[in-house]
């Protein structure tokens, strides 16, 4: 399969930038295969159960923080579109027949990891560590959260940022495997804080990734001493979409994840 490289690009449910005062920030990275408008959509039963529940919190909460939250939906759009499709693309391209939890190499990964990084620190200077996060927090689906959870082992500044994280339907990072599989051991040289929280969304009939390999990521943080949680599912590899009582209380429980951040950010 060959694909064109394209320019990366932002898509924002609503514009915003960090000086939009207590608005809480989220950035989403899409799977293989889709783009960053897209993804949006597919986020939309998600984004509309947030409002909902972030409503009910204002009207009972006296707190000016929790009063004046609203919340930004940003996306990023992969760089490298997949031939015979305008809009499908992919983090990085692997030979025929490999799949991302068993590739020795991901090309292209430099390419799109600056591409987040410059997203998510856009003051910083290369010189230089970056201070600010632009988001509070990350969610990365499929390809999205493989890339994701490589960033996060490999990156010292994202590791200093106080960033909460949401991985759906992630995979081992075959090529980044070792950084991950390290971070206990070198537990006093890494820059993760103890306090970032991750949140794992698997599907019991996830296809596509499967389960085992996001429990070994999610073994590896919470071995590395993060404070990490899995929400569990009956459905397969996309994002939860409610329809089902499960699928519902799984977007539930998601929420009360963000909402959890939504409140640590008030206390900061």
């Amino acid at each position: 399969m060959h694909h064109r490289r394209l320019s990366s690009s932002a898509v924002a449910a609503t514009t915003s930038t960090r000086d939009d005062g207590d608005a809480f920030r989220i950035l989403c990275l899409h799977g293989k295969g889709g783009n960053g408008e897209e993804f949006l959509k597919r986020l939309l039963p998600l984004r509309a159960l947030l409002d909902d529940r972030l409503a009910d919190e204002k009207n009972k909460s006296d707190d000016v923080f929790a009063r004046n939250t609203s919340i930004k939906w940003e996306a990023l759009t992969a760089p490298y579109q997949i031939s015979g499709s305008d809009d499908a693309c992919a983090w990085w391209t692997m030979s025929p027949g490999v799949r991302s939890f068993n590739a020795d190499e991901y090309i292209g990964f430099d390419k799109s990891a600056s591409n987040v990084m410059n997203a998510v620190f856009p003051n910083n200077d290369s010189s230089t560590t970056a201070t600010e996060c632009s988001y509070d927090l990350i969610l990365g689906h499929s390809q999205g959260a493989i890339l994701l959870s490589a960033l996060l082992a490999t990156n010292i500044d994202l590791q200093r940022s106080n960033c909460s994280y949401i991985l759906n339907g992630a995979a081992w990072p075959n090529p980044y495997g070792k950084a991950l599989t390290s971070l206990q051991v070198q537990q006093s040289q890494h820059e993760l804080k103890k306090d970032t929280k991750m949140l794992f969304v698997m599907g019991k009939s996830d296809n596509i990734n499967p389960i085992e390999s996001a429990k070994q990521v999610h073994d590896c943080y919470q071995a590395a001493g993060l404070d990490v949680s899995i929400v569990y599912h009956e459905g397969g590899h996309s994002v939860p979409i409610g329809g089902d009582v499960d699928s519902e209380r799984a977007l539930e429980d998601v929420c009360d994840f963000i909402l959890q951040a939504v409140s640590g950010k008030a206390k900061e």
